[in-house]
């Protein structure tokens, strides 16, 4: 007769406030920062690749998805100066992200040989404006009730800061091993509406402690080839999620 009753509890709370879409937030696990940096300004770097990003639900709700999803990016790097080197990174779920990354150890890029150990430090800012998403809401009073499905929304921003400590080594003429710890945190702010009721507030903050390892290869013409294993945890209100990704860019040097 118990296990009658919690069935029938848990029935209840599954249908009494049921949703498709629930509120999620992303943050990115992609870092590809070499930390040998050219000591020519405006020096201009290309890229493109695939680079995972950790998504998390940020309510209850029993149809939630945590986990990495992949996204296209595209990303530019120019130097300011010796070892100093701004970047504009854009995914393609609307995030945008620029850089600042200085060496302040190890050979530059120009002077490196095999047998090089560097490091830079790297910081950044990420805004991602999460588009309008469309879920249906269900409500039911009792067990045996004919749900209603309506239609509610929410959107939010994120704005998201990143610090970075990198270390490489140039194992051969061409190919550098590199990565390293990295810290973000941030807050969002935006709105969800339900059905019958009033718009609710969203305003929640978090952060992702991580770390990261890549090889790079450059073929003398210019273009490289890069992979990248990272490993983070993201924690956002009560909620959090431990990730895995591996990346993938390929690049030209101008």
């Amino acid at each position: 007769m118990k296990y009658s009753a919690l069935l029938s509890s848990l029935l209840l709370t599954l249908l009494s406030a049921c949703s498709t879409n629930p509120v999620t937030v992303s943050m990115s696990s992609t870092r590809f920062d070499n930390p040998e940096v050219s000591s020519e300004t405006f020096k201009v770097n290309l890229a493109l690749g695939h680079g995972g990003r950790t998504t998390l639900t940020v309510e209850d709700d029993p149809y939630n998805y945590d986990g990495t999803e992949i996204y296209g990016f595209a990303r530019g790097n120019i130097t300011a100066a010796k070892g100093l080197e701004i970047s504009i990174r854009s995914d393609d779920d609307s995030a945008t992200r620029v850089g600042l990354k200085y060496q302040f150890y190890g050979k530059n890029t120009e002077q490196s040989t095999i047998g090089n150990l560097s490091q830079a430090f790297a910081l950044g800012y990420e805004r991602n404006t999460t588009t309008e998403q469309n879920y249906f809401y269900s409500n039911c009073d009792i067990i045996d009730c004919e749900p209603v499905y309506e239609l509610g929304m929410w959107e939010h921003d994120t704005d998201i800061y990143d610090i970075a400590w990198i270390v490489g080594y140039r194992f051969a003429e061409r190919d550098i091993i590199y990565g390293g710890p990295f810290y973000q945190w941030g807050d969002l702010q935006g709105y969800k509406t339900i059905p019958n009721a009033s718009t609710e507030k969203l305003e929640s903050d978090g952060d992702m402690i991580g770390a990261n390892i890549a090889i790079e290869h450059r073929f003398s013409f210019g273009m490289g080839l890069a992979g990248e294993l990272v490993y983070s945890k993201l924690n956002w209100g009560n909620y959090s999620q431990t990730d895995t990704s591996f990346n993938f860019k390929i690049d030209y040097q101008f």
